[in-house]
């Protein structure tokens, strides 16, 4: 793991070359994409690295957070790279959280038909998910990712050092990804969850790192089994989604961040695991306990308008919502044509949790 940005830098030029000599023709041009934020805090430092390096690269921030991942935010991209002069043999460099990574990669996977891109998460979700795996896309007004590509990047560089930055609530958004993976994959991970939950509440540097060695390895390794959903291993990890993107869609894509739209998706999906996949209610109050640590927004959405949100789900096959469920930790099932009223009833715990 990277200790600071200018060795991230370099990381990227030595160990880049070696990797994939054939990316890095003398006359390849990189485009470094960013947000303000996470610009003002690193951006001109991986930039001036990078020059330093020889590299030639442009740069484009984007806007923060959701409105990255809009039809326009890409378009003004990829024509910063159409006048950047960026071909066939140029590569997009994503430096952000999981709206600029899902919207670069995007961008690399549908300019000029595919170019590589590299993916450098700076926040905890990026770290453990988002910047992981390939997936990348956008928003449509109907709904979260409803337009995208699987397009994985040519190297995911995670540098812990740069989660110093992070705000508690940001943490705790990539903390509950974390908690997903390990809930449905890795039961070894949950283990060592449990064991610092609070050392990993106060984002301590150690279990910190160890938490995103472990969660993005595992990641990896799923993802690459199945890199384009098509076995059915990468729908394991939409646990706690489902009703999650629909609470955030029903939000109104913005107010409810979706780590946390994720911990009361989850806390929904617990309640239905009981119900219709054989989860031990012992386990689930387990889980349900840690869950509750991590903090989420007050909110209003009405049932009504969540329920009108799933059926826009992506994961829906012939008009039947699909939930990912626990049979036990690291025991995943994916149900679909699930009662409507015990749905509603997970659904309604969840916004009195968001109103509570």
């Amino acid at each position: 793991m990277m200790s600071n940005m200018p060795y991230l830098s370099r990381l990227l030029v030595d160990r880049g070359l070696v990797l994939k000599p054939r990316l890095w023709a003398p006359r390849t041009r990189l485009m470094l994409v960013s947000e303000p934020r996470v610009w003002k805090l690193h951006g001109s430092r991986v930039l001036a690295g990078l020059r330093r390096a020889g590299l030639e690269c442009g740069m484009h921030l984007l806007p923060r957070g959701e409105r990255a991942k809009t039809w326009s935010a890409v378009s003004r991209l990829m024509s910063r790279m159409l006048r950047q002069g960026l071909g066939r043999d140029g590569a997009v460099l994503a430096l952000g959280g999981g709206s600029v990574t899902d919207a670069a990669g995007f961008a690399a996977a549908i300019y000029m038909r595919g170019i590589n891109w590299v993916s450098l998460p700076t926040t905890l979700l990026g770290q453990v998910d988002a910047g992981i795996g390939g997936k990348t896309g956008i928003d449509l007004a109907q709904g979260k990712n409803l337009a995208g590509a699987f397009h994985p990047p040519l190297i995911t560089a995670c540098d812990t050092a740069l989660l110093e930055t992070l705000s508690p609530r940001d943490f705790n958004c990539g903390l509950a990804e974390a908690v997903k993976f390990a809930l449905v994959c890795d039961p070894g991970l949950w283990a060592f969850i449990r064991k610092n939950w609070t050392q990993l509440l106060l984002a301590q540097p150690a279990a910190t790192e160890t938490l995103v060695r472990r969660a993005a390895a595992g990641k990896l390794r799923l993802t690459t089994r199945d890199p384009q959903e098509t076995k059915g291993l990468r729908d394991f990890l939409n646990f706690g989604h489902t009703i999650g993107h629909a609470l955030e869609l029903a939000a109104g894509l913005g107010p409810l961040r979706h780590g946390e739209a994720v911990v009361c998706g989850m806390r929904a999906a617990l309640r239905l695991s009981q119900a219709h996949a054989g989860l031990a209610a012992g386990a689930s109050d387990e889980i349900d306990a840690f869950l509750r640590l991590l903090p989420v927004p007050r909110l209003a959405p009405r049932p009504n308008s969540v329920l009108a949100a799933l059926n826009l789900d992506k994961k829906t096959r012939a008009g039947r919502g699909r939930f990912v469920l626990l049979r036990s930790i690291g025991r995943p099932v994916i149900k679909s044509g699930l009662p409507q009223r015990s749905v509603r009833r997970a659904i309604q715990s969840s916004l009195q949790e968001l109103r509570a």
